[in-house]
Parts: C-alpha cells; structure tokens; sequence
C-alpha cells in the first residue's frame, strides 16, 4: 500500500508493508520518505505500531521452532476412567522463547492439567522479525491414548481432532 501526502511544500510518500504472518495480527510496518520540493533532499523514517500484539501462528509453524518438550504424565485417576483424548491450549510464547499466558481451550478437564503442565516447560527458538524478538501466539495440542496397539475412541469431551 502507497499513500501519498502533501504537507506544506513537502511530499510525503509512506508506504507500507504486512509480511503475511503480520496481517492476522492487523501490525503494518510503514516506512516514511519525506521530500522537499525546494532542495529535493530526502528523510527516511521507518515507523511501527508502538504496541504490537502478539502474532498468531499456526501450530505446525511453532512446532518447528522448538528446542525443549517435556512430554504429559497421564494422570492416574484419567487413566482408571479411561479418559483420553485432545487437549488443545492456547499459549503465548514470549520473547525468550519461554510459554506464557498458557489455558485450556477443549478437552477432557481430568486431562487439561497435566497438559498445561507439561507445556508450561517447553522452551522454543525466539522468533524474528526485522532483526527484533516478537512474541507469537499459537495452539497446541497434546493428545492422550490408552490402548497401546490397539487405540481406544477418545472421550465424548475431547477436542475434534482438525
């Protein structure tokens, strides 16, 4: 996007870009050149929001950025119910690569504990853009099965399997 603007003997061309994982988040980075009709000497500025919110990502995308997992104990009480399934949360992962902001969104509740944390653990690689450290948002999925070989359905509570 190009705007054009003309300010008291000036032009001012802004133009703008969203790398694509940015325009979910609504974050517009915008570089300014700033002209003056008389000496025609150039000023570049480069502006961005203040205040980014945290960029969603899709979960296959965080997945590959991991460095640490520690996988779910299945809790016992779960386990002699026969309980298993999809837990899906909802997690921020900060600057540091650390996991923040981390709740349940579905899933069988004897199972959304053990999944919250086991993913409270789990480190990833800081994600990049522009040369700055942002945080991201994702979902996650941990699932739970009895049954060995021979998998068992998963609970009526658990989360769709998408």
């Amino acid at each position: 996007m190009i705007k054009v603007y003309i300010e008291s003997h000036r032009l001012r061309v802004t133009s703008c870009i969203a790398v694509g994982l940015l325009m979910i988040s609504d974050a517009i980075f915008c570089t300014s050149v700033i002209a003056d009709e008389k000496d025609n000497q150039h000023q570049s500025v480069a502006t961005a929001p203040s205040r980014l919110k945290p960029v969603f990502i899709p979960e296959v995308a965080a997945s590959a950025m991991m460095l640490y997992k520690v996988e779910p104990e299945y809790p016992r009480l779960a386990k002699a119910a026969r309980v298993s399934g999809i837990v899906m949360l909802h997690a921020t992962i900060s600057k540091a690569g650390d996991i923040v902001n981390l709740r349940a969104i579905c899933g069988p509740q004897m199972l959304q504990d053990a999944s919250i944390k086991a993913v409270q653990q789990w480190k990833y690689h800081p994600y990049i853009f522009h040369g700055e450290r942002i945080e991201v948002e994702t979902t996650i999925r941990v699932t739970f099965e009895l049954g060995g070989k021979k998998k068992l359905k998963y609970s009526k509570d658990s989360c769709t399997d998408q």
